[in-house]
Parts: C-alpha cells; sequence; structure tokens
C-alpha cells in the first residue's frame, strides 16, 4: 500500500494571525488552530492600544482587560502546541485604525522577528492594506462570514454570562460572577455555599480556617500564632484561584480573607499585616452577609453562643467589611435556612446571571 509522504518543508515556514482577543474566544481558537495546520511556526500577535483597550471595556461595562492579561490566556489555551507562539504588539504610540499602516506594519515585523510567510486573517477590510505592506507575504482569508462560531469580542463583552460557551477557558475566572457567603459563628453559611454551588452546577471554595487546626494544630484552637493566620490568608487565595479555574459562571466563597482577619482579631487580639493585604472588595460581585438569627449549633470548634455577643460579633464583622470598602456590595440575608437559600437565589436570578 502506497501513498504520500506529509513534508513539512513544503508548507510555509512562518504565519501570523494578530487581533485584539478582547478578549479570545472560540471564533479566535478555531481560525488559529485552523492556521497551525498550514505552516511550520504560528506567531499570534496580540495587539494592544492602552487607551483604546481601556475605553472599549469602559463602554462595555467591564473591567480593564490588559494586553498581559490576554497574553495569560492565549498562552495557557496553546501551551501544549510548541510551534505556536503568543507575542505583544503595542500600537499605543502609533495613530488608531484605520490609520497607521506604515508604522503598524514596522511594529509587527519587529515583534515576529521573522521573515513573514502567510497572514491569516477574517476581514475582508485587511487584505488590500496587507497585501500593500507585507508584499512578500500571501493572505489566507479564514471564514470571513463566521460559519463556524457566529460570535464577536463584542457581543462576549455586552454579555459575557449569555456568551459563556464562546468564551476560551482561561479567560472565564474574569467574567465569572463571584458571590461571598459571609457571616460569623453558627450562620450556616458552609452548607449554603455547598448547597448554591451544587444548584447553580458550578465550583466553590471552603473556608481554610474552619480545617487548619484540626490539619496543623492537632485540634487545639488554643495554640493558634500569628503565622497561622498569615498561613491561612495565603491557603485560601490559592484555593479561591483553583475554585475559579473550574466555574460555570457563578463562583461561591464561603469565606475571604476579611473573616479570617475577624478570626485573627478575635483569637490573636491584633490585626494581621499579612492578612490585610490580602483582603480585596472588587474581587466579589457580591457578599451576602447572613444574619445570627438561626439556632447556634456546637460543632465542637464553635465559641460564641450567647445570642447578645453573637450580635455583636455581627456587627463587628459587618462593620470590618464596610471599614475595608465592601459596603456597596453587601446584602445582608436573615431568616430560616429556606428563607436564606431563596434569598440568595431570587437576588441571584436577578442581578447576575
Amino acid at each position: 500500500m502506497s501513498g504520500s509522504i506529509f513534508n513539512l518543508n513544503d508548507m510555509p515556514k512562518v504565519g501570523v494571525y494578530f487581533g485584539k482577543f478582547l478578549p479570545p474566544h472560540r471564533g479566535h481558537l478555531t481560525a488559529i488552530l485552523n492556521a497551525a495546520t498550514k505552516v511550520q511556526k504560528l506567531y499570534v500577535v496580540v495587539s494592544d492600544n492602552i487607551e483604546r483597550s481601556r475605553r472599549i471595556c469602559k463602554e462595555s461595562g467591564i473591567p480593564e482587560i490588559n494586553v498581559n492579561l490576554r497574553i495569560q490566556w492565549l498562552s495557557q489555551e496553546l501551551i501544549d502546541m510548541p510551534h505556536i507562539k503568543v507575542v505583544k504588539l503595542d500600537e499605543s504610540n502609533i495613530p488608531e485604525y484605520p490609520n497607521g499602516w506604515p508604522m503598524w506594519a514596522e511594529l509587527m515585523k519587529g515583534a515576529v522577528g521573522d521573515n513573514i510567510d502567510v497572514f491569516f486573517c477574517g476581514e475582508h477590510e485587511y487584505v488590500e492594506k496587507l497585501e500593500e505592506y507585507f508584499p512578500n507575504a500571501k493572505v489566507d482569508l479564514f471564514d470571513p462570514m463566521r460559519t463556524t462560531y457566529n460570535i464577536s469580542a463584542t457581543e462576549i463583552r455586552s454579555n459575557p454570562i449569555k456568551h459563556w460557551d464562546h468564551i476560551l477557558g482561561p479567560a472565564r475566572p474574569f467574567f465569572t460572577k463571584k458571590v461571598l457567603i459571609a457571616g460569623s459563628e453558627s450562620c450556616g453559611k458552609t452548607t449554603l455555599t455547598k448547597s448554591l454551588a451544587k444548584l447553580y452546577h458550578t465550583s466553590w471554595s471552603e473556608e481554610v480556617g474552619r480545617y487548619y487546626a484540626q490539619r496543623f494544630l492537632g485540634g487545639n484552637e488554643e495554640i493558634f500564632t500569628t503565622q497561622d493566620f498569615s498561613r491561612i490568608a495565603h491557603q485560601q487565595v490559592e484555593q479561591d484561584y483553583e475554585a475559579l479555574r473550574c466555574a460555570n459562571k457563578l463562583c461561591f466563597f464561603d469565606t475571604d480573607a476579611t473573616i479570617t482577619q475577624y478570626y485573627s482579631i478575635l483569637y490573636m487580639g491584633e490585626r494581621n499585616a499579612q492578612v490585610e493585604a490580602c483582603v480585596d472588595p472588587d474581587k466579589y460581585d457580591v457578599v451576602f452577609l447572613l444574619k445570627p438569627d438561626v439556632e447556634w449549633v456546637s460543632d465542637g470548634q464553635r465559641l460564641n453562643g450567647d445570642q447578645e455577643k453573637r450580635e455583636k460579633l455581627h456587627q463587628r464583622l459587618k462593620h470590618m467589611y464596610i471599614e475595608r470598602g465592601f459596603e456597596d456590595k453587601i446584602v445582608e440575608v436573615g431568616g430560616n435556612y429556606n428563607q436564606r437559600l431563596n434569598t440568595i437565589m431570587d437576588y441571584i436570578n436577578k442581578n447576575l446571571i
């Protein structure tokens, strides 16, 4: 049986696929992987004008997506494909498109650093200029009608949750709605957090501090040190990140650094600077602060069952959140367990998804 032998040397050496990737999506990935089958080496060039990108994100009502973040997302997606290289092209000091083509062409040559044999693009409007400024390179127009994935970055920015399936996996944590369930002892936040995550078919991050004493202190909460609370805060940040990586539109958090600081003060009598450095109100879209109006349940770890003291500790925690810039995100939730669950679900359904 005979057949033709595929020879890499017959393929063009260097190809380029470029764009803002604000954000990168399935349409981009389809074009990139198709282009990668046609050249020996593919450069994915992420072009960026800092002010334009900020303006676009602001107009879309989303946080700024800087160029390094976009490069990270694409690099993570393409990490196991060594013949694809993601590079940056900084357009900040040249006229915005459609002006500035001569300067853009020089920047492109510098970003790639190799002789470009072929450009891959999905826009008819680029073809003429690419042929003018790169006369030795071919232009391969890929799916300009978007028949494979009829989606644009503009549409995704306007409603990321609606277009969730089109967003590349590494970029999804950025667009995930982040829900913090907070409260003092015995407010039911751990069970509530897990229940919500299961109901919305997504991930959650558990409270590291809840299990820390058992794992590292032999179950003895009387021997906490300042360093223990620093470690708890650090481990919580890492666990939160892992939960975000596999989130489905929403991610639920059983605690945050403010609560860790709350317990640091409770146990150690002072604030912990390393814990404080982990406090980030911008990390969450909403903070559901549970009132201490359900029955206090002893689980062997809880210390403050007196109702008057529970109320005081609740107010102290609330004040700590306000003091750290969370005020506009706090939604206090009370009632029995069923009422709490349905109140939060109603808020999420109306405001987040």
